[in-house]
């Protein structure tokens, strides 16, 4: 097992606030030494330059007086002072060491003074022990005749150092303690969330769709939170969907299945000679095998719909492709006794897919002749404006209860099971039509007076891009109609 996004945060964090206090320590030291030392640059350079004016004219004429001047000063500030001449030559020295009188000294300290100007800098000796060199020159009527130069220990500046040093270390310590406390908290303080999910995606794994986490803020986590229980909802519903379409496909298939089953035992187990009944016993079985196919048909169009493939949108002749489809349904009407109106405004082009706009209104007249009495009628109405097309198919049949009409373009779902199976229905029409209606990105509605009659209204937006048709429709479309 790998290691979790737990720890992972958790180390993060401890190693990112170490580091920073690492950093921070590192910072203070280097401020602190640079402070302490620009101090003691600044009095040592003071001292030089007081023992350089005042003791000017001792230094000029040095005698025995003037290294007891020189060693006492020097025994005030805590300092080693060399007094040289214009060549850098030791000629006086306040510790009274002869082997350093008479050398040439060349450090940049001294060279600095012998050219006019202070300097300072901190060296280490080659014994490990570290010094301050403050170097000034002595001018005589602005002529300078030599330098005075201060060596001052700063082991104490750096034993101070080193103390702050190995406090900051102590805090640093249970800084560090406490950091991995707060890390392995706020760690997991983030990761529950994702652990929830994590909980919830595995039992989803195992089938168990109907899962939920709570939603805590409103930042990623809270949206990633939200967008699963989303997912969730739908995948359990797209589950209930599913189950209930196998569901009732088995029963829809389950019976003219069994109805066939039914009639060929009847034929095999029966002694009946003549050539009329098993005639009549062939009808019904043709008739269910019919109905077996539109149905299985019906499913297979549904599922290709639903699938969302592009669907691709021009430019229609809106009132041929009425004209076609009526042209196939009014025999149906006629021999039902059934009036068939059109009323469509004139020149009307709009953006459809032929295929699915056909199917449209197929089904719908379809479903219209169905549940239309003898001496009913069917209105086909049509008129667009700018940005919709609007259609409307109205029937004077029975209607539909009030109950009833939120499901009608349910999956199989019928209002009378029994007349629907004699009418040759299989309960997908208007799924159908719903499925096909939203690839245009219209929408439709119905409106249903129980003994009255129904009316389903579509809305086509005028969606973009698309083409004009090929052929000889677009070479047929009037200029300017429908505001094109």
């Amino acid at each position: 097992m790998g290691i979790s996004i737990r720890w992972k945060l958790a180390t993060a964090y401890f190693l990112l606030i170490i580091f920073i206090l690492g950093l921070t320590g590192l910072f203070i030291l280097h401020t602190l030494e640079r402070e302490y030392l620009r101090v003691r640059e600044a009095a040592y350079l003071a001292h030089a330059n007081i023992i350089a004016t005042a003791g000017r004219d001792a230094l000029l004429y040095p005698n025995r007086n003037t290294y007891y001047l020189i060693r006492d000063f020097g025994s005030r500030v805590g300092a080693r002072v060399l007094v040289l001449d214009r060549q850098g030559k030791v000629i006086i020295d306040s510790l009274g060491e002869g082997w350093l009188e008479g050398l040439v000294l060349g450090h940049e300290e001294v060279l600095a003074a012998l050219a006019g100007s202070g300097k300072t800098g901190a060296h280490v000796l080659g014994s490990g022990e570290r010094v301050l060199y403050a170097a000034v020159p002595v001018l005589q009527d602005k002529v300078i005749v030599g330098a005075v130069m201060l060596v001052a220990e700063l082991d104490d500046i750096y034993a101070a150092l080193g103390a702050i040093r190995r406090q900051m270390f102590f805090v640093s310590l249970v800084s560090g303690f406490l950091a991995a406390l707060l890390s392995l908290w706020l760690a997991g303080l983030l990761t529950r969330p994702i652990k929830g999910l994590t909980g919830a995606a595995q039992q989803m794994a195992q089938g168990r769709l109907e899962q939920r986490v709570p939603v805590r803020g409103k930042d990623e986590l809270g949206q990633l939170a939200g967008a699963f229980n989303d997912m969730s909802s739908k995948l359990a519903e797209v589950d209930r969907t599913r189950r209930r379409f196998l569901a009732d496909a088995s029963h829809e298939l389950k019976s003219p299945l069994s109805s066939i089953k039914a009639l060929a035992q009847a034929l095999l187990d029966t002694d009946e000679q003549n050539p009329t009944v098993y005639r009549e016993f062939l009808v019904d079985i043709d008739t269910e095998a019919d109905r077996l196919t539109r149905i299985v048909e019906n499913m297979l169009q549904l599922t290709r719909l639903e699938e969302e493939l592009p669907v691709t949108l021009e430019i229609q002749d809106i009132g041929r492709l009425v004209d076609n489809v009526v042209t196939m349904i009014q025999p149906r009407a006629e021999n039902g006794g059934v009036t068939l109106r059109v009323d469509l405004t004139p020149g009307l082009w709009w953006p459809v897919n032929r295929d699915l706009f056909t199917r449209i209104l197929i089904n719908l007249l379809d479903n219209a002749l169905r549940h239309t009495p003898a001496g009913g009628k069917i209105t086909l109405e049509g008129s667009a404006g700018k940005e919709e097309m609007i259609l409307r198919v109205t029937d004077t049949g029975e209607g539909i209860p009030p109950r009833y009409l939120p499901r009608i373009f349910d999956r199989f779902y019928r209002v009378d099971q029994a007349r629907a199976r004699s009418t040759g229905g299989t309960g997908l029409g208007l799924s159908i039509v719903r499925q096909a209606v939203n690839r245009h990105g219209g929408r439709i509605t119905a409106a249903s007076s129980l003994g009255k009659g129904t009316s389903f209204e579509i809305t086509f937006p005028r969606t973009v891009p698309c083409r004009r048709t090929s052929g000889d429709d677009s070479a047929h479309v009037p200029s300017g109609v429908n505001n094109l």
